[in-house]
C-alpha cells in the first residue's frame, strides 16, 4: 500500500503566480524574517510649546551671541567704520555751517568805521558801492564785496576830487563822501587828499631819485596817464596826483607833476619818468641825490 502525503491546493498553482521583484515582499514559499525588536521601548519626548515674543527674542539674541561672539563683543569703531565716517562728515558740515552763520551774524560795520580795500566784505562796502552807483561811477548793483570794479570806481572818485588815487577808501576819501565834496575845478589838487611826504611846501630838501620807463610803455599809471617816452612826470607814494614838484641837479631844473605811485626801492623818494630824468641829467647815473621842493 502506497502512502501519499496530500499537498496543499496552492502548491499546484504556485507556478502560475507572477514573480514579485519588489525587495519588500518575499515569495509565499520563502519565510519572512521577523524584524528585530528594540531592546528598550522608545521614550516619548514632551510636547514643547511655542515661546512668546519676548522670550523668542531673547533666544534669538542668545543664538546670535553663540554664533558670532567676536562681532557682538567688538567695539563700535571696529563693527561700523562707515557709520563713524558718516557721523564725522556730518559733524564737519554742521561746524562749517555754524561758522558761516556766525560770520554773517557778526556786527555790521558802518561806512567810515574802517578803511575799505580789496578784497573786503561787509555792510559798509555795500554802502560805499551805493554811493558810487549814485554818482554814476559804479555801473553794477552793490554786492558788498570790494572787488576790482569797486576799486576802479573809488579811483575815479579820488581823481575827480583831487585825492590820492590809490583805490583805497581811506579816511580822506570817506570824509569827502560824507561831506558830499564837489569835483575839484582847478588843476592844482587840494592838500586835504591825504598826501604828505617830500618835505613841507616851499622848502627845498635833499631827496634820492631814480627813473623808470622802458618795459612799461603803453600801461596806465595810477593817475590815469599812459606811460610813454614823452611823458613828463614823477611817481610818489603819498602825494596827490597832479602835485607839482621842482627838482634841481647840477644846474638843471625840472618842474613836473605826480603821475604815478612809487618808487618801491628802499631809500628812494621819487621815481622820475624817462623824459623827466633825461632832462634833469640823471639817466646815466641811475640813482642821484637832488634838491626837491613843492
Amino acid at each position: 500500500m502506497t502512502t501519499e502525503t496530500p499537498n496543499a491546493w496552492w502548491s499546484e498553482v504556485a507556478h502560475l503566480r507572477p514573480e514579485d521583484k519588489s525587495p519588500t515582499f518575499a515569495n509565499a514559499s520563502t519565510p519572512v524574517a521577523e524584524a528585530p525588536r528594540a531592546p528598550e521601548a522608545v521614550k516619548r519626548q514632551p510636547l514643547l510649546r511655542r515661546p512668546g515674543a519676548p522670550k523668542a527674542r531673547a533666544l534669538v539674541q542668545d543664538r546670535r551671541r553663540s554664533l558670532r561672539p567676536a562681532q557682538v563683543s567688538a567695539p563700535l569703531s571696529v563693527r561700523r567704520p562707515d557709520r563713524i565716517a558718516a557721523w564725522a562728515a556730518l559733524l564737519g558740515f554742521v561746524l562749517v555751517l555754524m561758522a558761516a552763520v556766525s560770520a554773517n551774524a557778526a556786527t555790521m560795520h558802518r561806512l567810515g568805521d574802517r578803511t575799505l580795500k580789496v578784497p573786503m566784505y561787509g555792510h559798509d562796502v555795500k554802502q560805499l558801492q551805493g554811493k558810487m552807483h549814485r554818482l554814476k561811477l559804479l555801473h553794477v548793483s552793490p554786492t558788498g564785496h570790494f572787488g576790482p570794479l569797486t576799486r576802479t570806481a573809488v579811483r575815479r572818485y579820488q581823481r575827480s576830487r583831487c585825492l590820492t588815487v590809490d583805490g583805497i577808501a581811506g579816511p580822506s576819501t570817506l570824509a569827502a563822501l560824507r561831506r558830499h565834496a564837489h569835483a575839484c575845478s582847478s588843476k592844482k589838487p587840494s592838500t586835504g587828499g591825504g598826501g604828505g611826504g617830500g618835505g613841507t611846501q616851499g622848502i627845498t630838501r635833499k631827496r634820492v631819485v631814480t627813473w623808470y620807463g622802458p618795459g612799461w610803455y603803453g600801461r596806465k599809471t595810477a593817475c590815469g596817464n599812459t606811460l610813454t617816452d614823452h611823458l613828463y612826470g614823477v611817481a610818489h607814494k603819498t602825494l596827490p596826483c597832479g602835485t607839482v614838484v621842482r627838482f634841481r641837479f647840477r644846474g638843471r631844473t625840472v618842474r613836473t607833476k605826480v603821475v604815478d605811485r612809487g618808487p618801491y626801492a628802499a631809500g628812494v623818494d621819487y621815481d622820475l619818468t624817462w623824459a623827466a630824468a633825461r632832462k634833469l641829467g640823471v639817466i646815466s647815473i641811475g640813482r642821484a641825490t637832488v634838491r626837491a621842493s613843492r
